[in-house]
């Protein structure tokens, strides 16, 4: 009988050993899902702004051109591109295009110049 209590208090060691490696592994995997979760939101957030001041920058290049559309191409093999399209109302608009889909845009308006008041 001895023999027999020291054989369930080891079982219970045992299963209580095994769930406490289960859970110390959920909480392992949960904040590693939690870490990576947040870097790709922090990747995809910087290649945003990344975008937004290609944009800018594609508008205050073209700006002084005078024409109504310019194509300013980025990546080739991925047909990446930079539409700016300047309409009659001092409103220029930047679409980043990926084929035919627009990725992303901006509009901002032009300053009035001295010549136009």
């Amino acid at each position: 009988m001895i023999g027999n209590t020291k054989r369930k208090k080891q079982v219970r060691r045992g299963a209580a050993f095994l769930l406490l490696v289960v859970v110390v592994l959920m909480v392992v995997v949960e904040a590693t899902r939690t870490m990576l979760v947040g870097e790709f939101s922090l990747r995809k957030s910087e290649v945003q702004r990344t975008r937004v001041r290609t944009m800018i920058a594609a508008i205050d290049a073209v700006s002084v051109l005078q024409k109504e559309t310019i194509e300013l191409p980025l990546d080739e093999a991925n047909q990446e591109r930079i539409v700016v399209t300047s309409d009659g109302d001092q409103r220029v608009i930047a679409r980043w295009m990926r084929g035919d889909h627009v990725v992303d845009q901006i509009t901002r308006q032009q300053p009035v110049s001295e010549s136009e008041k």
